[in-house]
């Protein structure tokens, strides 16, 4: 059974993996979102500068404020998921492995350590909200 799917990638027709697909899917859709969300920031401040008369230089502070704290619940989300979930979080996106050779170290099918990640990045979106 080829769980794979064709997207387009610069033009060009790519097979890739259906999480690999999905991973971009909702990473496109996150890029969408915030480019909605920069656009009326964006609208919001210039009309804050039109109203006021004043240079929107706070944008700059407050994007690294607020990301500093997206950071910071991130990792607090994150010592929060255990020694193992830490571990597993740590092998597939710290050191880039693919979930077979996850499942390699473990002792655990490439499905069960797909299901344990999938559980992980479920508890991490609802503790980072």
């Amino acid at each position: 059974m080829n769980d794979s799917v064709v997207i387009l990638y610069h033009g060009e027709q790519v097979s890739v993996p259906r999480e690999v697909a999905d991973f971009l899917e909702q990473d496109r859709k996150r890029e969408q979102a915030q480019e909605k969300q920069d656009q009326r920031h964006l609208s919001r401040s210039e009309f804050e500068t039109v109203l006021f008369c004043s240079d929107c230089v706070r944008r700059p502070v407050e994007d690294a404020a607020l990301r500093n704290l997206q950071l910071e619940c991130l990792r607090k989300a994150v010592d929060d998921l255990g020694d193992q979930g830490r571990d597993l979080v740590e092998l597939r996106y710290g050191q880039g492995l693919t979930m077979e050779e996850i499942g390699r170290i473990y002792g655990v099918s490439r499905a069960a350590v797909s299901k344990r990640l999938k559980k992980l990045h479920e508890q991490l979106r609802s503790s980072v909200k």
